[in-house]
């Protein structure tokens, strides 16, 4: 498969696309059905076979489609009944969504700091985040690189909490034998414009529950009942659907995905072992155990001394200047305004959570904060060049010592 090259830099543009996805929405189109309906009343056929789709490809026997990933992981916390004063535990090194999900709920969410090397949440630190309120741990697979789940399942299990994984990187990746979002009771997905599967913006939820597929189906359906009448609302639900032209972009991206993937990781390899060779630079290790990585970001942490005291943003600037693409890393958690001053739900008592106001200095979370002061990141097309572009990177890289 060829990929588009982009004239200014010749790295790969995201999204990539043919006349297979032209196609697809073009049928969309002409069919007039541009929703999919509901289980017993199916218009549209593609929500209903992508969900089958993306189940069998994540391994897992059932699949929601949903119009984002955040409103994924809200309708897995609202399915377990997680709200009122219940706690979240959640990585700090994400996109606000894993932790404002959990704030639509009217639950809290508590903030866990980074492993240095794999940049995921720190497993040692979670038992001490844990209280008589903790209901659910959120782990994120940062760059499609997992959380050491199987030691994880053992602390969720000793303190009786649900594990819901965050896998909006994480497409593809695996971890001793299991595919992601297949250890905890759900996995949430993101595809969102510049995910490795994209419709511009979509989601997804896997589970091999039933009857938690039931109940995530009902909510984000109106509170509807898969083979119930269209206006039979049993329970308190939303509209959070998915719509054809989205589903039928992402069967066509789907196609696409697993060679593309195997670049990827591939290729991943290649550039970490060259990388890793430069005094300074240190790339994101791998979670021991991990057989495949989504690699929707390709992070690397710099040494400053090794580059002349180099910042970070003056870093970006020269690779970009350069042409080598970058993207901007998530700002931990507890930096953010939204939680750091406290601006969210009224009526919701957040004074016991380890964020807000004077709890949310960087001291309280060290690991994170150094990373994200000392760290960029490649977008994940970037792997998708041929190797001679990503040995000019570790050239460009080596001449700034």
């Amino acid at each position: 498969m060829s990929y588009k090259q982009d004239r200014k830099n010749n790295f790969p543009e995201w999204p990539i696309y043919d006349h297979n996805e032209i196609n697809a929405l073009s049928g969309v189109i002409k069919s007039r059905n541009w929703w999919g309906g509901f289980p017993g009343d199916q218009k549209g056929e593609n929500v209903w076979r992508f969900q089958e789709e993306f189940a069998r490809f994540q391994e897992a026997k059932h699949s929601i489609a949903v119009c984002n990933g955040t409103v994924a992981i809200e309708s897995v916390l609202m399915a377990l009944n997680v709200g009122m004063g219940d706690e979240v535990i959640v990585s700090d090194y994400t996109f606000v969504a894993s932790a404002s999900a959990v704030i639509a709920t009217n639950a809290v969410p508590i903030f866990c700091d980074i492993d240095p090397d794999t940049l995921v949440m720190d497993i040692n630190k979670i038992e001490s985040l844990i209280t008589e309120r903790t209901k659910a741990i959120i782990p994120v697979h940062l760059g499609g690189n997992p959380v050491e789940l199987d030691r994880l399942l053992e602390i969720a299990n000793k303190n009786d909490l649900y594990i819901i994984e965050d896998c909006s990187h994480a497409h593809g990746s695996r971890y001793k034998g299991k595919r992601m979002g297949n250890w905890g009771i759900a996995g949430t997905f993101s595809f969102q414009a510049s995910k490795i599967i994209t419709s511009g913006e979509g989601g997804a939820i896997i589970c091999n529950s039933e009857d938690l597929a039931d109940k995530i189906y009902s909510y984000i359906d109106c509170g509807r009942r898969k083979n119930g009448s269209s206006y039979a609302h049993y329970s308190y639900g939303t509209n959070y659907r998915l719509g054809e032209f989205n589903a039928a972009l992402l069967r066509k991206q789907l196609e696409k995905f697993p060679e593309q993937h195997k670049i990827r990781n591939e290729h991943a390899q290649y550039l970490g072992k060259k990388l890793n060779e430069i005094d300074g630079i240190q790339v994101m290790k791998l979670t021991r155990g991990t057989e495949e990585c989504g690699y929707y970001i390709y992070p690397i942490v710099f040494d400053p001394s090794q580059f002349g005291e180099i910042t970070k943003t003056a870093f970006k600037k020269k690779l970009n200047k350069n042409g080598i693409p970058t993207v901007d890393n998530y700002p931990p958690l507890h930096k953010l305004d939204c939680f750091k001053n406290i601006k969210l739900k009224k009526g919701i008592d957040y004074s016991k959570a380890n964020w807000g106001l004077e709890k949310s200095i960087n001291n309280n979370f060290p690991v994170v904060s150094d990373i994200y002061s000392r760290s960029i990141e490649f977008p994940h097309e970037t792997l998708l060049a041929s190797k001679i572009k990503l040995d000019s990177i570790v050239e460009y890289i080596k001449s700034l010592k």
